[in-house]
């Protein structure tokens, strides 16, 4: 299994990407907001947590969205990052576009894809108490 990153720096593809996804056959992303190192001026690093925050609320501060989710098998992982990628305009080395990435993920508990192959493996057993000499 792997978990698959994705940071969109134009969040207005957010709603194309998640379609996509689910179209492939993804089960289940988190979306949460991010920003970037380079966005945040030094002089927000000294700014109060309320004036920081007031700033955010006057739109002066870009949010990117990152979407991670858990996927299964490496050739689903390249099948969405090449489908992704065509819906965010090509190629994701322009500047600006965001990044996508892959780690493996050894342990997992819960969520959509845990439940699907549960659900899997249980019919896998289902059927072999099933086939039998005597059937």
């Amino acid at each position: 299994m792997y978990v698959l990153f994705i940071v969109l720096n134009e969040p207005e593809y957010l709603p194309e990407v998640l379609f996509k996804m689910k179209q492939l056959g993804i089960r289940g992303a988190t979306v949460i907001d991010s920003m970037g190192a380079t966005a945040i001026s030094k002089e927000i690093y000294n700014i109060p947590v309320i004036g920081g925050f007031m700033k955010s609320i006057d739109g002066d501060t870009h949010y990117n969205k990152t979407v991670f989710s858990v996927i299964e098998r490496e050739e689903q992982v390249e099948l969405v990052m090449n489908h992704i990628e065509r819906v965010i305009g090509g190629d994701m080395k322009k500047p600006n576009k965001g990044i996508m990435f892959v780690l493996p993920v050894t342990h997992m508990r819960g969520g959509e894809l845990q439940r699907h192959i549960e659900s899997r493996e249980n019919k896998k057993v289902m059927a072999k108490e099933f086939e039998s000499e005597y059937y």
